[in-house]
């Protein structure tokens, strides 16, 4: 594909705007269709976190090696505590573990930084449009909104509280996931995670706020709600014809975590580098991403088990995997002992979640 080609990007989150800003700033013609009125307007303020444990270097170093510049507001948690709601681990890293930052269309959310950079690269962006997948040369439409894995119910506030990251494991509060409380500089969010069983959704969330409000009297003022959902696939489609697939979109998600920003990002570069290179694009994100996707699933089998019935073994269990960023990156490198399991996690998922990830 010669230099000034008009380049079609379908979604204007995180992987269409980075494919979208890669492409412009090679010299492409690009052409972003947005089915919203805006950039970020799936979110409402929801504070998520970039992970940074997956890789050795630094994703804000990664970020500018794939020229995205942090003109958003992006905080930094070395410091994280996780409990059961009996006992609770308190962990404190040398790097950062992942960077919070806002979703949503205000200001200073990851959203509108992106839109202004693709804006200044020279990416045209047409809001409530859209076309068929077929039709763009890179899909970034988000989940599969048929195949939901994961939901998330929670609110966003004012409060008085220290900055923190707070994590609950324990199935009557987030079945199968997690719950959180974010604080950073008195804005905070308070959610539940759920896997699989969405119906429990608001039940695990209401268990949770109340929680937070006795273990910390929480004082929440101006509260709105927030959520969202996730998409995961054993079955990755990478590319239909010319049409390459990013983000969710391809169902590229943290199994176990349902962290996917950083997937997002770095697979929209990957998509732009496959047109600017002229190279196959499924190649690209299958080296990048299959032991990822592999461990994901192992992951997720393991989390399940050691799960039931016992939240002490739990929190000892994270204990053990919170040791340090090089412990949680192995855990996501497909190690020995997870091509052991593998074949075992695998028909687990596949039979549990096969109305959902297939």
């Amino acid at each position: 594909m010669s230099q000034k080609s008009n380049i079609k990007v379908l979604g204007a989150g995180i992987s269409g705007l980075t494919a979208a800003i890669n492409l412009a700033k090679s010299g492409y013609n690009v052409e972003v269709f947005e089915k919203r009125a805006d950039c970020g307007q799936r979110f409402h303020g929801d504070m998520q976190g970039i992970e940074n444990w997956t890789k050795k270097n630094d994703v804000i170093q990664e970020l500018k090696e794939m020229n995205i510049e942090t003109n958003f507001d992006c905080t930094p948690f070395s410091n994280v505590t996780v409990t059961n709601t009996k006992i609770d681990e308190k962990f404190d890293f040398d790097r950062p573990l992942f960077y919070l930052v806002k979703r949503g269309d205000s200001q200073n959310s990851l959203d509108q930084g992106l839109k202004k950079q693709a804006l200044s690269a020279g990416v045209k962006i047409y809001f409530n449009s859209i076309f068929k997948p077929d039709e763009a040369d890179i899909v970034a439409t988000g989940p599969n909104p048929a195949r939901l894995t994961v939901a998330d119910k929670g609110i966003i506030f004012k409060t008085k509280m220290a900055n923190t990251a707070i994590a609950i494991v324990n199935d009557e509060f987030a079945h199968k996931g997690y719950s959180y409380l974010l604080v950073v500089d008195g804005y905070a969010c308070l959610c539940s995670c759920v896997f699989n069983e969405t119906e429990t959704l608001t039940d695990c969330f209401n268990k949770t706020k109340t929680y937070f409000v006795k273990k910390y009297n929480l004082e929440i003022t101006n509260a709105k709600s927030v959520g969202g959902v996730g998409y995961f696939t054993i079955n990755n489609v990478w590319q239909k014809e010319k049409s390459r697939y990013v983000g969710e979109a391809a169902g590229l998600q943290d199994f176990l975590a349902g962290f996917g920003m950083r997937t997002a990002f770095r697979s929209g570069y990957l998509a732009a580098k496959s047109i600017i290179d002229n190279c196959n694009y499924s190649d690209l994100v299958e080296k990048e991403y299959r032991k990822y996707l592999k461990a994901g699933i192992v992951n997720r089998y393991l989390w399940e088990h050691i799960k039931i019935g016992d939240h002490l073994r739990t929190i000892k269990g994270i204990s053990i995997l919170f040791h340090s960023v090089n412990n949680l990156r192995s855990a996501y490198n497909f190690n020995l002992g997870q091509r052991f399991k593998y074949r075992k996690a695998f028909d687990y998922i596949d039979k549990k979640y096969s109305t959902r990830i297939t």
